[in-house]
């Protein structure tokens, strides 16, 4: 099964007084999220993201491009990623999961059965699933927003 695993995009930076929760996406930020849902290889069967701001704001993005709603899921808050939480959220083929650095590049990692495993901010991961253990997964493509910039602005 394909699973899309995405970073959220590039967010304003921590600042006294700003909650960490309610930052949000930067103009470069949902503008290199754009991109990356421009040229993702498979339109996404469903969207689930991380309750914090900038997540939501990057699963809009996504949502609006592909014509698919988006949930809010408790799991891809940074505390609460494991690879057996974030398995049962995920049922049918091309469901894409929006979280946060570092726990979604640790996921990707122990999903694939090890390494580490780097994404940019709004960097989308495309993993073929065999199983959801560690190791049961294969990195299939790794978009980078300057790799999408690059082939939307050409």
């Amino acid at each position: 099964m394909l699973l899309l695993v995405m970073r959220h995009g590039k967010a304003e930076p921590k600042k006294p007084g700003l909650e960490d929760e309610k930052r949000k996406l930067t103009d470069e930020g949902r503008k290199d999220v754009e991109y990356v849902a421009k040229i993702l290889p498979s339109k996404p069967s469903k969207i689930l993201c991380s309750p914090m701001v900038r997540a939501k704001e990057t699963a809009e993005i996504v949502a609006r491009i592909h014509g698919v709603k988006y949930e809010v899921a408790q799991e891809l808050l940074p505390e609460n990623v494991s690879v057996d939480s974030l398995g049962k959220l995920v049922t049918e083929e091309n469901v894409l999961l929006i979280g946060h650095a570092p726990s979604i590049e640790e996921f990707v990692s122990e999903l694939i059965g090890g390494g580490r495993v780097k994404m940019k901010a709004g960097a989308v991961a495309g993993l073929d699933v065999e199983e959801f253990r560690c190791g049961g997964a294969k990195i299939v493509y790794l978009i980078t927003p300057r790799i999408a910039r690059k082939l939307v602005e050409s």
